[in-house]
């Protein structure tokens, strides 16, 4: 009975002191993160990857409507300061970028011609 008394006290002070309320604060509330980013009508966030001659472009833009008609708007797609075209959606692919380094620049306009002030620009070296 002693040994079983024993194990009994033992389980009970582990509990106990695994109910206590220190508490690893958490290192980044991503929530909060993404609220602070929603919150900010004028952000644009762009991933790209090269795979050979192509290259994949993915935007993601606050408030911004993606696609044609009057209420929407289209990225502007420059390579080394020429206009390439226009997209209606958020992902692309850049075809056939001829080798050597490249200076991509992205820009967010509405249809009627008004500028966002969103643009981003980035390098890529094509092998």
């Amino acid at each position: 009975m002693p040994k079983r008394m024993m194990m009994l006290c033992l389980f009970f002070v582990g509990l106990l002191g695994a109910c206590g309320n220190d508490k690893p604060a958490p290192q980044t509330n991503m929530h909060n993160v993404a609220h602070a980013m929603a919150s900010d009508s004028k952000w644009l966030h762009v991933k790209h990857l090269v795979k050979g001659n192509d290259v994949f472009i993915e935007c993601v833009a606050a408030n911004f409507p993606f696609q044609k008609g009057k209420n929407g708007g289209h990225i502007n797609v420059y390579l080394n300061g020429q206009k390439i075209n226009e997209v209606y959606t958020a992902a692309f692919m850049l075809r056939g970028v001829p080798t050597g380094k490249h200076a991509i620049r992205l820009e967010l306009v509405y249809n009627d011609g008004k500028i966002t002030g969103m643009s981003h620009e980035f390098t890529v070296t094509i092998p």
